[in-house]
């Protein structure tokens, strides 16, 4: 099995815990804290170990390179993990490079309020903006609503997000009834204009 390319760990201020690229020793602590990720169809598919494998397989080979499971990870034990990257086209295989996507954070129940979120968070936002990413979407459980409006998302009123953009027109759909669209431009003026974003193609 591919396994992803290393990085150098990432320790967060205030935390004893550090964010690094998933490997295959960490197929057993994703399927046990994926699958409370939001978005991600429920997150059901998290807890298969097969699933997730094709998932790190998949982040080591060709564009779909360009997608990155993280884990947080405090002293041997795995706390949380992430999975992100640029929006796809239909095909699967064309990005929209100028569209990153957070498909989905989550931390072990004893293990939040200790900064492990944001650290993911923070590592995700940074790797697709060296991939050229000047907007992050996410699609958000009700209590991750607050967490991510506190670092600058904004909602979408409707179930799905209309995107302009030099790669194509991209819809980002939402994929359960309970969860909420948000978006961030973190490069260049961006705006929602009722359900879609404007200002991609402004460049």
């Amino acid at each position: 099995m591919g396994r992803q390319k290393q990085n150098k760990p990432r320790r967060p201020a205030g935390g004893t815990f550090r964010v690094r690229d998933a490997l295959d020793a960490d197929i057993p602590g994703l399927c046990t804290v994926m699958p409370d990720a939001f978005g991600l169809m429920g997150g059901a598919p998290w807890a298969d170990p097969g699933y997730v494998a094709q998932g790190l397989e998949s982040c080591a080979a060709g564009l779909s390179g360009r997608q990155r499971i993280k884990v947080a990870v405090e002293d041997s034990n795995m706390v949380g993990g992430s999975y992100s990257g640029l929006a796809l086209a239909d095909d699967g295989q064309t990005a929209h490079t100028q569209l990153g996507v957070i498909h989905g954070i989550a931390v072990r129940p004893d293990r939040r309020r200790r900064r492990a979120a944001t650290a993911l968070l923070t590592t995700c936002e940074d790797y697709l903006a060296e991939e050229g990413a000047r907007v992050m979407l996410a699609e958000v459980r009700p209590r991750s609503v607050g967490f991510f409006a506190a670092r600058g998302y904004e909602a979408v009123p409707g179930p799905a997000l209309v995107i302009p953009s030099t790669a194509g027109t991209y819809v980002h759909q939402q994929t359960t009834a309970t969860t909420t669209l948000m978006w961030k431009s973190v490069a260049g003026a961006v705006s929602l204009d009722g359900t879609a974003l404007v200002g991609l193609l402004d460049t």
